[in-house]
């Protein structure tokens, strides 16, 4: 098949513009609140190329002329390098779902909330949507301190004590388990069940097992005005969380979030393969006709869709789901 690609800036289409001109395009789908990013290598060996303005739209379709193009993501551009020889333009950007705000510093407690109503509040205050996993939207947290701390990094903290991830996206806010894909509707991913003789190269990385059979996590007991531990799992070695947290149900959340961390880390999976839309971060691929400990099921954890003289390629990299 023909790889191909379409961008608009600004609303405009700048394909047939640049066509001649651009020699790399890389899109990469991170998980969680790490930003989507878009790099474009362009051919600037007259002077003839017109210099995008900062904060300029970008919209970028992937995909291939026999199949059709696929939206891989909207950016704002944020990076305009010049250099030479030969004379080159290089323009990055980030996802543009990511607003400058959500990275101010600002310093608030959070008392007696469910993770619901900080994510919906956050949400609304930066103009997006919230979807919150129902496992998670109840769950109470009887105090947080947000202390000059952006609402992003608060998030990512929060998603971290919790087993989640939290990422906007389609001008949703996402808060959802990490492993359990998910669109920016909330639908499940389709699963990708790749072959081996759909991978141009592999490797996994199989770390120690057993490395932490079981997590202990501190927390304050109102009632008796006393310290109390409380351990997910069973086993030595115990792994025991350095910060102390406000009651007993945010201490086993953290744990049981420290626990799946664990198991998930054993298993380090990267591959390129040929262009395909379908992989996303956070979403699932399936690896067949490949020896034990390859194959099977992994969560992708970044995919980079790159387009250059070479065609069309995905260099991914993941992690066993949990256990």
């Amino acid at each position: 098949m023909t790889p191909d690609f379409k961008i608009i800036a600004d609303s405009a289409d700048i394909t047939a513009a640049i066509r001649s001109r651009l020699m790399s395009l890389s899109a990469t789908d991170a998980a969680g609140l790490d930003s989507d990013t878009l790099e474009l290598v362009l051919d600037d060996r007259d002077s003839a190329l017109e210099l995008p303005r900062t904060g300029a739209a970008l919209e970028v379709h992937l995909g291939y002329k026999e199949t059709g193009l696929t939206a891989m993501g909207r950016y704002v551009v944020d990076e305009v390098v010049l250099s030479g020889p030969p004379s080159t333009m290089t323009i990055r950007g980030h996802a543009a779902d990511m607003r400058a705000q959500f990275k101010s510093p600002r310093t608030r407690p959070w008392d007696q909330v469910t993770i619901g109503t900080i994510v919906t509040t956050i949400a609304e205050e930066h103009g997006y949507t919230a979807r919150v996993a129902t496992e998670l939207a109840g769950m109470t947290v009887a105090h947080i301190d947000q202390t000059d701390e952006s609402d992003l990094h608060f998030l990512t903290r929060l998603a971290g004590e919790h087993g989640a991830i939290a990422k906007p996206a389609a001008d949703m806010l996402l808060f959802v388990p990490r492993g359990q894909a998910k669109t920016a509707t909330g639908k499940d991913m389709p699963s990708v069940t790749l072959a081996a003789t759909d991978l141009s190269n592999w490797s996994v990385t199989l770390a120690e097992r057993g490395k932490y059979s079981a997590v202990s996590a501190r927390w304050h007991d109102a009632v008796t005005a006393t310290e109390r531990t409380i351990t997910v799992g069973s086993g030595e070695p115990v792994y025991t969380i350095g910060r102390r947290y406000p009651d007993e149900q945010a201490a086993t959340a953290a744990a049981n979030a420290r626990l799946v961390a664990f198991a998930r880390g054993l298993g380090v999976l990267r591959f390129t393969c040929p262009g395909d839309v379908r992989l996303a971060a956070e979403g699932q691929v399936v690896l067949t006709g490949i020896r034990d400990g390859a194959a099977g099921p992994w969560i992708l954890n970044t995919v980079t869709h790159r387009y250059d003289d070479s065609g069309y390629r995905c260099d991914c990299d993941g992690q066993n789901p949990d256990k």
